[in-house]
């Protein structure tokens, strides 16, 4: 039995606010450069999760637990898959402040971190969860700031370079190459704004 995220993620209250840099850059992710640093960036707290994605967490763990390493389940038995931070955020553990738990690696010697979520998702073992929308959006971030209203940026980060790169040669626009997960999180028509908006 699946249980699908209701879509769009984000309510149809919500008010959104984007940045600029959204409709003028260019973006595709390069693994062969970036190695999934994306899903192992040092950092104090794992990706960030909204609360309704707990469940979710939850009900795909069991087809998602064969991929992972060792460490990744010493992790879990620790400190769970999931953890509420001090600001009362909720985050996905990381393994000694680096790789996500669910992070897994091919036997190929390539050293590129995969999503072992998106990995069942990508082998029928899942339905309805891909993976986190946070994870799903990266570089583009959405963050709440007041009164129900979220801000939509990009971030450009150093371990990203390989992606601007790519996505220059190949003039793929960031908002082309994420058009599935910002479907998932907004819906088909906010997205259809949101392109609107950022050609004024």
């Amino acid at each position: 039995m699946t249980i699908p995220l209701e879509l769009p993620i984000y309510p149809a209250t919500a008010r959104f606010e984007a940045s600029r840099e959204l409709g003028t850059t260019n973006f595709a992710c390069d693994l062969s450069v970036c190695h999934g640093a994306c899903c192992t960036m040092p950092a104090e707290a794992g990706a960030p999760i909204l609360e309704s994605e707990i469940a979710e967490l939850e009900r795909v763990f069991p087809a998602v637990k064969k991929y992972l390493s060792e460490d990744s389940l010493a992790t879990i038995e620790k400190h769970g898959i999931w953890q509420r931070e001090q600001d009362g955020n909720y985050t996905i553990p990381a393994i000694r402040g680096r790789d996500c738990v669910f992070v897994m690696y091919d036997n190929d010697k390539s050293g590129i971190a995969y999503c072992a979520i998106e990995r069942a998702y990508r082998n029928g073992e899942i339905e309805g969860f891909p993976k986190p929308i946070s994870c799903h959006l990266f570089p583009i971030r959405i963050y709440p700031t007041v009164d129900n209203t979220f801000e939509i940026v990009y971030e450009e980060i150093p371990e990203c370079k390989g992606g601007r790169a790519r996505g220059k040669t190949s003039r793929m626009p960031l908002l082309d190459f994420l058009e599935s997960p910002l479907v998932r999180a907004l819906g088909e028509d906010r997205v259809k704004r949101l392109r609107e908006a950022l050609k004024g």
